[in-house]
């Protein structure tokens, strides 16, 4: 009986062994899973979907599953072929399967033990629409008696500085609000959620869109182009040392993608300005010195961005690698109720200051800057539905 009962119990030992290994082998499959979906999810979020696969087989090789080896297998799947997101082109959908050699179970008959782990990720629409990037100073300010911020999503500052956020005697509302650093003043959500401070930073959300190519200069050489009255068309092309429009002239951008290589963007003396489907990529280099977006108050009339497109939402899009000169570093945008500029301000090394209050836009608004000043009382929607694509701020995210 003796005999019988350690035979029993070498047995249930193994069992337990085998089963405990199993498990361990189960938990790393499923962290290669998750970690294979979420890579091609990100590759989807880039709109670069034909490298779905390859990144979501490298990533399984990263955590130690690469298909046909050692036994396992990794199959991703774009879109899903089961569940909640079968046949969603938008998700991606990682099986990873492994078969060992089990340790004591053969003595049972059981000579192999296999696992299975499945997981599915997407891209999903992340609710903020302003980004302060700066990691120091204060990365939002909106010092002035009558300065207020009243916006439709929520408001991200990557600043550890104390403050971070500085509302002086005006008022920040918004959906949300994560700050690094601290906040001085006033701020509020709908909800009556904390401002939260301590958060760490976000990367910029648009690090992934891709600037126009060109060559040479389509207008302005020698010099930049000036509009100094009248009315004037402009057509899209590369700008060669900027736009300047002045003394109360009406300009109309016809639709497309304006390359201002040098000199910026400058709109003075009560002009007009008006053009839809356009986008302002702001560059410059050792030949075209970079000049930043200037347009001043009484400027008149709209700009809205395209709604489809490799632009799709971009207004004004400054190009990260761009040579910028000391003392261009700060836009300016004095804005007024008879003065509308829809789609995303992008400015992830360079200042944006928005004064004059009034609504940005009427739809929606992004902005991205380094650091954000707003004097007056200013009101950003985030209403996408106009855009062929939604919401461009997306993060990849695991599903069912």
């Amino acid at each position: 009986m003796a005999v019988v009962s350690l035979l029993a119990l070498c047995a249930m030992v193994g069992v337990a062994a085998d089963l405990g290994l199993s498990f361990d082998d189960r938990r790393k499959a499923q962290t290669a899973a998750d970690a294979a979906a979420l890579a091609g999810a990100q590759e989807i979020r880039r709109g670069t979907s034909g490298g779905v696969v390859a990144a979501g087989n490298d990533s399984a090789t990263a955590n130690g599953f690469t298909n046909g080896v050692n036994g396992a297998t990794v199959t991703i799947n774009n879109p899903p072929t089961s569940g909640y997101y079968a046949a969603n082109p938008a998700f991606v959908e990682a099986v990873v399967t492994h078969s060992r050699p089990s340790v004591f179970m053969g003595i049972l008959g059981i000579p192999t033990a296999g696992v299975t782990a499945r997981a599915v990720a997407g891209t999903q629409e992340v609710h903020n629409c302003i980004y302060a990037l700066s990691r120091t100073g204060v990365g939002l300010d909106l010092n002035g008696s009558s300065t207020g911020l009243s916006a439709g999503c929520g408001v991200v500052v990557d600043s550890s500085s104390s403050p971070a956020v500085s509302v002086g005697s005006g008022s920040l509302y918004a959906d949300s609000v994560a700050v690094t650093g601290t906040i001085t003043g006033s701020c509020s959500t709908p909800n009556g959620a904390t401002c939260q401070s301590g958060i760490p930073p976000a990367p910029d959300p648009l690090a992934t869109r891709a600037g126009p190519t060109f060559s040479g200069c389509d207008y302005g050489q020698p010099k930049a182009v000036k509009i100094t009255g009248g009315t004037v068309s402009l057509s899209p092309g590369v700008y060669c040392d900027g736009i300047n429009i002045s003394g109360g002239a009406t300009v109309t951008f016809q639709p497309g993608t304006y390359i201002l290589n040098g000199g910026g963007l400058s709109v003075s003396g009560s002009s007009t300005i008006q053009g839809t489907g356009v986008t302002f990529y702001n560059t410059g280099n050792k030949q075209h010195t970079y000049g930043a977006i200037s347009i001043s108050a009484g400027t008149l009339g709209f700009l809205y961005a395209p709604t489809s497109g490799s632009m799709q939402g971009m207004l004004f899009f400054q190009d990260r690698n761009a040579t910028i000169k000391s003392g261009a570093m700060t836009n300016t945008v004095s804005g007024s109720s008879n003065l509308i500029l829809e789609g995303i301000y992008y400015f992830p090394t360079t200042d944006l200051v928005f004064s004059g209050g009034g609504n940005i836009a009427i739809d929606y608004t992004i902005i991205v800057a380094n650091t954000i000043k707003l004097s007056g009382n200013t009101t950003i929607s985030a209403n996408f539905s106009k855009l062929e694509d939604g919401n461009p701020i997306r993060t990849a995210s695991l599903g069912e």
